[in-house]
């Protein structure tokens, strides 16, 4: 029988490009299970505008989330580690995801990875040169969209910051 107070979950917020998967990956070293919105969607559906229609992203992205909050749910009920991976640019999203964590009986951390626009714009360019589960397409157009809408996060959300080393 396992307890859920040695669960831990990490809920890993920034924009795209900003270190969140290379952070899951390492942590998998300590145990954690690695929950990615972006690869999960990938293993399902392909890739956005060339396996699946551009419009049939939301509903495919809303059957994935609760594909992971399922996944989620389990490791936890088990006294697991996880770390979720995805943007959750918008506080309504954290607030929700951090309670439902908190409901299944886990204190959540969230981390905020942030990057200058410039070093996202870098980093991007050399991952779209090999786009993958990890690692979709995204344009500086997109990355412009991504960094004027995020909402960083508030002093009240306790995040712990990780600054993104310019290159």
């Amino acid at each position: 029988m396992s307890d859920k107070n040695y669960s831990r979950v990490l809920l890993l917020c920034g924009i795209s490009g900003s270190g969140k998967t290379t952070f899951a990956v390492k942590m998998k070293q300590e145990g954690y299970k690695h929950l990615s919105l972006d690869r999960m969607m990938w293993e399902r559906y392909g890739q956005c505008g060339t396996d699946y229609p551009v419009d049939k992203y939301p509903e495919y992205r809303d059957e994935t989330e609760r594909l992971l909050r399922a996944r989620l749910i389990d490791i936890v009920s088990g006294g697991g580690k996880a770390t979720v991976d995805f943007k959750l640019c918008k506080r309504a999203k954290r607030d929700d995801l951090r309670r439902f964590v908190t409901d299944a009986g886990v204190e959540p951390t969230l981390i905020y990875f942030e990057a200058p626009l410039e070093e996202l714009k870098r980093r991007l360019h050399m991952r779209n040169l090999n786009p993958g589960p990890d690692a979709a397409v995204v344009t500086d157009e997109m990355v412009e969209m991504y960094y004027r809408g995020f909402q960083r996060p508030d002093e009240d959300e306790h995040a712990v910051t990780v600054k993104a080393p310019s290159h």
